[in-house]
């Protein structure tokens, strides 16, 4: 092989904001010889002084490229029917799920019959070798209602087993390698599955320039998030010498620290399963063009292998409309379009086809009006390919949205609008940095390409057609080059021209049925949904019970605005109306069954719940500026009011309308109601929370109640009156003489006590951080006594607040009537008998009041004789309290 010749081209100094500038024959006098091409029939690459060369990418799609899908035999046919068809297509896939794998890994297909299927919920395949397959477009699964889930989803598990780690012999491994070297292979064998990991060093970082701050602000990369994982097949062993199925898509240098490898079984992982020959869509608000209240992914596919979704067209999706997650190997996602896409025109909406899995390979894929169409996510390590895939109408640039992601093909795609991308992000999304690396453009045309070279890596442009920026390597630019398709003439080379017949479009014409099976559904009762008996909450006798026995252990501390999309970085206090689209677990959207689940294993059997501080992650920089734009940053903090689909508010994203309510906030708080009560935990519904009136600046200027950021034209001073870095709105948030301002109050506790007016393991109080006035307790237990007296419903109402406003609510026989539950959260006392005790209404919060007290901390037996005092003085109502010294919530 040639040395490429040592000059590169040079466009550093040019801005985004300078493209039209550029002229694309600029770029032709200064191009490098092509990476790869074909000579007498074969390719060849141009390799690098230091072994790196452009990476074999074949291994991505099924059973790791270069296999038909298979047409698998169905085994029980559903029809629609009258009302919501998903119980039933439900039953019907665990059935299959149920019945015995053949040879070939496969249990069968479950076929959905022609004809329109409305779906309240979401689909799941959860087991191996099941597929479940349409008749094509006339096949439409309607998702309706307001959660934002995916439609149809297989999810594996995380969970595997991992061997000894061995270290490496080599110095180095090369970009495109497959062979390593260890000391002592006895433990590897043909076949198996092996985890290949490069820490992340100091080094390192510094060397790519991720570690630098200001300009990176708190943004800078993280040894402990950003190491580098591959899993790999052994396809042969020669002594020590280990050759992998799939290259290595990032170097593995010593330089840096030593790589390690080990034998890996994935036991959690769904294998051999498929979602084929349908059509998807997404219920909306045909009022408002921005309606986000429905579902936001078609299909999404977790910890699966060997998997694939082919022939599906999805409508009116609002995220990633076709999502691959981090567990995924060898996936096919082929001739599947999204259409006609319903959101915000908004960060983290319309990224329509995503992988963040190893081997995924998108085959003639569409999509229409989305933002990032073809993206590929954190640390995915590659190979991972997009071939012949088209987006019309895109508002957004397709490439990695995620750092470092390794092994990335655009082959033959084309982009009506928007950018194609091998770039550095810098900060944004949190900080991505330096997104792509070892990635190669092949054949593609878009308005404006960027392919700029990392330190320590490279990426690739062959024979692209638009605007040029970035200082990569460039060739042929303007050409159409050979071979025509780079993934087809690498996995020709790799398994034969026979191959390339697996790439065809599939034809389902020799399995499909018009009838439905022998097996009918209908016998299939049985696996139907039952609803467990629960442990519902109740107050006997001055004491809270679950299950009839007293509630008894800690709180669960829940995040106020906190949460990261990076492994590792943040902590992982839940937040149940957090939603980091795609994302489902621990500093994302909350698993609510596993949460309950844990939280009952811990004894933290109370869940205190509150609106978060702001929507956007953006703002944890705690600046007040309005945002240049709607890229918001998750996850997000959802608000309990529903955005209008008018104007743009604070943060870039349309206007709240506070007489319309966010659905998927308020469900949330009803399944997690409804899983407490079979669990015999306890939701405290806090439905205000006074953080966002007080304290820092930050803190109010995105609030759905600033006038700026609603319809409703709320009557809060604007500009905001900040002082310094802080603001006090609470005088003006807590003053009700606007009759319209009250009703928007009284309403929106109406609709709070109303959404869980059926679960009775929940408490509902003012609101949390609450040093509020007296005037607004008494006007909140006025409203919660009008809806009791109107509905003839009784849930538990707590009284917490400062001493003064508890007290005086305590002696009103009135409103005391209305109190089940007295919260010692806002006051206390100490061992010595000091009392903590701020007056309510003075424009400080809790926290800030605490501050200034300098007589310590109560201790468990002051708060217990405090509970003995109040609950003597008022007989028949419980004693809570969130003071960690109590040591539990009820003393």
């Amino acid at each position: 092989m040639t040395s490429p010749i040592a000059c590169r081209i040079s466009f550093a100094a040019l801005r985004f904001a300078a493209l039209a500038l550029i002229l694309p024959l600029a770029a032709r006098a200064v191009q490098r010889p092509p990476a790869v091409h074909e000579a007498n029939g074969k390719l060849e690459y141009v390799v690098e002084a230091n072994g790196d060369r452009v990476p074999d990418f074949s291994s991505a799609g099924y059973a790791g490229g270069g296999v038909a899908l298979p047409l698998v035999p169905a085994r029980l046919s559903v029809a629609p029917a009258e009302g919501d068809d998903g119980a039933r297509i439900q039953a019907a896939l665990d059935y299959v799920a149920s019945l015995p794998a053949d040879a070939d890994g496969f249990r069968g297909a479950v076929q959905l019959l022609k004809g329109r299927y409305e779906l309240s919920g979401r689909l799941t395949i959860r087991a191996s070798g099941v597929v479940l397959r349409g008749g094509g477009d006339a096949t439409v699964l309607v998702a309706v209602g307001t959660d934002r889930r995916a439609l149809v989803s297989a999810r594996g598990s995380a969970h595997r087993e991992v061997g000894a780690a061995v270290n490496l012999k080599d110095r180095r491994v090369p970009v495109g390698a497959r062979q390593l070297t260890v000391g002592n292979a006895s433990g590897f064998r043909v076949g198996d599955a092996v985890a290949v990991s490069r820490p992340a060093t100091p080094e390192w970082l510094h060397a790519l320039g991720m570690d630098v701050a200001p300009a990176r602000q708190q943004f800078a990369w993280r040894p402990a998030a950003m190491t580098l994982r591959w899993e790999r097949t052994i396809v042969a062993r020669d002594g020590g010498t280990l050759t992998l199925d799939a290259p290595i898509t990032t170097a593995l240098d010593a330089t840096f620290d030593s790589a390690t490898v080990a034998v890996v079984k994935s036991t959690g992982r769904l294998r051999k399963v498929g979602v084929e020959n349908l059509r998807c869509e997404s219920a909306f608000e045909a009022s408002n063009p921005h309606d986000e209240q429905h579902a936001w992914e078609a299909v999404r596919f977790e910890h699966v292998e060997d998997g694939w979704i082919a022939n599906v067209t999805a409508a009116h999706f609002a995220g990633s409309t076709f999502g691959i997650g981090a567990g995924c190997r060898r996936v096919t996602v082929q001739d599947c379009a999204s259409i006609a896409p319903v959101s915000e025109l908004g960060g983290y909406r319309r990224d329509t086809f995503h992988t963040s899995g190893e081997q995924t390979l998108f085959l003639r894929c569409r999509a229409e009006d989305g933002r990032n169409d073809f993206t590929v996510g954190y640390l995915a390590g590659g190979p991972n390919v997009f071939l012949e895939c088209r987006a019309e109408r895109s508002t957004g640039f397709s490439g990695s949205i995620g750092s470092w992601a390794s092994g990335i093909l655009f082959d033959n795609v084309t982009l009506d609008g928007g950018t194609l991308e091998l770039n550095n992000r810098e900060t944004w999304n949190q900080g991505v940095g330096w997104a792509a690396a070892n990635s190669m453009l092949w054949q593609c045309s878009a308005p404006v390409v960027i392919c700029r070279a990392p330190p320590t890596a490279q990426n690739w442009a062959d024979g692209v057609w638009g605007q040029f920026v970035g200082d990569g390597y460039w060739s042929e630019v303007n050409e159409f080059v050979h071979p025509q398709s780079l993934y087809r003439a690498q996995l020709a080379a790799r398994r034969g021209a026979a191959a390339l017949a697996a790439l065809a479009p599939r034809d389902y014409a020799s399995v499909l049925t018009t009838r439905p099976l022998a097996e009918e559904i209908s016998t299939l009762g049985p696996l139907l949904p039952r609803p467990a008996a629960g442990k519902p909450l109740a107050l006997k006798e001055s004491v809270l019970t679950v299950g009839g026995e007293r509630l008894d252990g800690r709180e669960c501390d829940i995040a106020w605005w906190r949460g990261f999309l990076l492994p590792g970085v943040e902590d992982t206090r839940p937040a149940l109306t957090r939603f980091a689209p795609g994302k489902i677990g621990p500093i994302h959207t909350d698993d609510l069954d596993e949460l309950t689940d844990r939280l009952a294993a811990e004894k933290q059997v109370v869940l205190r719940h509150h609106y978060g501080l702001w929507y956007d992650r953006r703002r944890m920089d705690h600046q007040r500026m309005r945002r240049a734009d709607g890229d918001v940053w998750p996850p997000f903090y959802e608000q309990p009011f529903a955005r209008s689909g008018k104007g743009a508010a604070w943060d870039g994203l349309s206007r709240y309308d506070l007489t319309r309510y966010n659905p998927w906030y308020f469900s949330r708080l009803r399944e997690f109601a409804a899983l407490a009560r079979q669990k015999g935990l306890v939701l405290v519904n806090e439905m205000y929370f006074q953080h966002n009136i007080l304290e820092a600046g930050a803190h109010w200027v995105d609030s759905p109640w600033r006038p700026t950021n609603n319809i409703n034209g709320t009557h809060f001073t604007e500009p905001p009156p900040f002082d310094g870095d802080t603001v006090k709105m609470a005088a003006e948030f807590y003053d009700l003489t606007d009759p319209v301002y009250r009703a928007l109050h009284r309403a929106y506790i109406r609709q709070c006590l109303a959404n869980l007016a059926d679960q009775p393991n929940v408490i509902h109080t003012l609101g949390a951080e609450n040093s509020g006035p007296l005037h607004f307790m008494q006007f909140w237990l006025d409203v919660v006594a009008e809806w009791e007296r109107e509905t003839g419903k009784h849930p538990l109402i707590a009284l917490s607040a400062c001493k003064d406003v508890q007290d005086a609510i305590l002696a009103d026989p009135k409103r005391a009537a209305v109190v089940d539950v007295i919260d010692f959260t806002y006051w206390f006392r100490t061992a010595k008998g000091d009392e903590f005790a701020p007056t309510g209404g003075t424009d400080l919060a809790p926290r800030q009041h605490q501050r200034l007290w300098k007589k310590g901390r109560p201790s468990a037996a002051s708060i217990a004789a405090m509970a003995a005092e109040y609950r003597a003085k008022f007989p028949g109502k419980a004693i809570l309290t969130s003071l960690p010294e109590a040591g539990t919530v009820q003393p």
